[in-house]
């Protein structure tokens, strides 16, 4: 797992091993085949176009398991490496715990506004990215976050923005407090990501 540190947000990026790809990709193809249970009217949620589907809490019967323990024990290493370097201790007292999760399915044009999640940590599991045009800007189908850094000249900090260009077999991390969007982009295939949220629950 890879990790970058933002005065003091820590983001990581990890792979996701084959054989977990595989079992993640077929549960969001699964979840994509009940069109019916598309939430992307739903006013209160940030995709704009596309198809949102619910995952967690749990109504079209499909099996979560690996998802749930593939998501806890990446939320385990992302907390050990924020207690390594940090020398706080106070996170060994809790436990991550996967409480929500959805798969958005997104087309040429469709994008995400800007929005933050009510839980402690969330990520994108990238399961299917598109084929941009050839004049495509640099920040097309990225996701951004506006990190909340307080901007030091003397220190040479700058930066109150990361993006990250979808990859196939990658995850990403992140605190679930920081505002995203991700861009609209033109091009051929989907955009789908199986993205989730967890709460830290005391041991």
């Amino acid at each position: 797992m890879k990790f970058a540190y933002f005065n003091p947000t820590v983001m990581a990026v990890d792979d996701v091993p084959s054989g977990d790809y595989s079992q993640l990709k077929a549960l969001t193809d699964a979840a994509h085949e009940h069109s019916e249970k598309n939430d992307e009217g739903n006013p209160e949620i940030s995709i704009r176009g596309g198809q949102q589907i619910q995952l967690l809490p749990n109504e079209l019967g499909l099996d979560t398991t690996h998802l749930k323990d593939f998501v806890e024990n990446r939320c385990k290493e992302y907390i050990a490496n924020i207690i390594k370097t940090s020398g706080v201790g106070d996170l060994y007292g809790y436990d991550p715990v996967l409480i929500s999760a959805w798969t958005i399915k997104q087309e040429s044009g469709d994008y995400q506004a800007l929005h933050s999640h009510e839980a402690h940590i969330s990520g994108n599991i990238y399961i299917d990215i598109p084929l941009l045009e050839e004049n495509a800007r640099p920040s097309d189908a990225n996701i951004e976050f506006r990190l909340p850094v307080i901007r030091n000249p003397a220190h040479f900090v700058f930066t109150d923005q990361w993006r990250f260009k979808p990859q196939p077999l990658k995850m990403i991390i992140f605190p679930s407090y920081i505002p995203h969007t991700v861009y609209p982009w033109s091009g051929q295939g989907c955009r789908t990501i199986l993205a989730w949220d967890a709460k830290l629950i005391a041991k």
